[in-house]
């Protein structure tokens, strides 16, 4: 990992480039590449790890013979993990370097993901996954913090999206993975779903590499060197604690909508719309490039048109595909509303990690900060499963909680509407 002043300086005068030239993909430079590489492939694997939990939920049933209620613990485990490690890495992100901190997440999640297909009873696997995502929040704060960090002002959107892409392709991943290691073991029960977290232990010893290569945030680094010096530190802005709340309850409701849909996806289309696994995945799938088409859109247009239209008209998507995808039993309007799920409900957290970084604003915090309205607002992920799994138990009961995310759309348009814009904003 390069620490040295001539890389802090180097990326420092590349960061003052004009705007004109700072919207162009080819003006990207080296180290804004590299910061992507090892936060998008950290959140990549990530959400392989995340998402593999959903498609595994009906075989964790039968395998430990638990309930909808009971599986959906399994869940808000989860989350609750990575608030817990999305805070405490965040605060170790601002003093041990945001690369650093994110290597060390990315081999906490691996560890334990690996363990899992060791665990002999659903206790065990609650306590190995709970540590491991610790790792996993702390994974997207210091990776964002770094690409909110080391990318101009002026592309800091197109970063932070591309970044959030990882959300998609580690589902796709985990879909495809999944598929595989069914078709080689006839089915994923026995000891297919353990096999599949077995892999989950890779991403560090591939990421490590990746590590190695990537500068430490010039931002950061020059904090650093004033304090190393005895010189005065920077001094921080007085707390916004506006915009860290407006923070907080904008990822609440993101994380709610998030939670409560994908991973109940594939269950619901199961009991409720009676398909069989294979033909359900299709759907899943489809929900999985409509993300990426929602990210793809997104990084095209956010530092253009500004953050806050984008999440409007994101969210007014979102809350029709969602209506559509509850009450519709016919296969092609379902294919198509699940596409436009993807793109909003998941495209939508493309502008999390730049928006954070600019409305928390200038700070030695910073990484704290981002992780305590990112993670402090997945609390919405830790509720969104219990509440649907709970009422999950008729068909009817099944709509009715996923309905609940139609609220969750609405007081997300509310926060927006009376947030600031921040596009464009210097970070120091």
């Amino acid at each position: 990992m390069k620490t040295s002043a001539s890389v802090a300086s180097g990326a420092i005068g590349r960061e003052i480039g004009s705007e004109a030239e700072g919207k162009r993909y080819k003006d990207i430079t080296r180290g804004e590449w590299r910061s992507l590489s090892l936060a998008g492939l950290g959140w990549t694997f990530e959400s392989y790890d995340s998402f593999l939990l959903s498609l595994l939920l009906p075989t964790l049933a039968l395998q430990f013979g638990l309930s909808k209620a009971q599986l959906g613990l399994f869940t808000s485990i989860t989350a609750a993990g990575q608030i817990l490690g999305g805070i405490l890495f965040g605060y170790v992100s601002d003093r041990l370097g945001r690369v650093r901190t994110a290597l060390l997440c990315i081999g906490i999640y691996s560890l334990f993901s690996g363990l899992l297909a060791f665990a002999p009873n659903e206790h065990w696997f609650a306590t190995i996954r709970f540590f491991g995502a610790l790792g996993m929040g702390g994974t997207w704060t210091a990776g964002a913090a770094l690409i909110a960090e080391t990318w101009h002002a002026s592309r800091r959107g197109k970063g932070g999206a591309l970044m959030q892409m990882g959300l998609p392709i580690g589902a796709i991943l985990a879909i495809t993975i999944s598929g595989i290691v069914s078709g080689v073991n006839d089915g994923l029960a026995g000891h297919g779903w353990r096999v599949l977290f077995l892999i989950g232990a890779l991403p560090f010893f591939i990421l490590f590499f990746v590590a190695r290569k990537t500068p430490e945030s010039p931002i950061w680094l020059e904090r650093k060197r004033a304090r190393a010096q005895a010189k005065t530190a920077p001094v921080d802005a007085k707390l916004n604690v506006r915009g860290l709340l407006t923070a907080f309850m904008f990822i609440f409701f993101l994380q709610y909508l998030y939670w409560g849909v994908f991973t109940w996806t594939p269950t619901f289309l199961v009991t409720v719309k009676h398909l069989d696994f294979v033909h359900s995945l299709k759907f899943v799938l489809a929900l999985q490039f409509g993300a990426i088409a929602g990210f793809l859109m997104f990084s095209a247009f956010v530092d253009r048109l500004g953050r806050r239209p984008m999440f409007m008209a994101y969210l007014l998507v979102g809350a029709a595909a969602v209506f559509g995808y509850i009450l519709s039993s016919n296969a092609l309007v379902l294919m198509v509303a699940i596409f436009f799920t993807g793109f909003s409900v998941n495209g939508i957290f493309a502008g999390a990690g730049p928006f954070l970084a600019e409305i928390i604003g200038n700070t030695a915090s910073r990484g704290f900060l981002m992780g305590l309205a990112y993670n402090g607002g997945r609390l919405g992920g830790f509720i969104a499963p219990l509440v649907i799994g709970t009422l999950a138990t008729t068909a009817g009961g099944f709509v009715l909680g996923l309905s609940t995310t139609i609220v969750a759309f609405i007081a997300a348009a509310i926060v927006v509407f009376f947030a600031p814009e921040t596009r464009g904003k210097t970070l120091a």
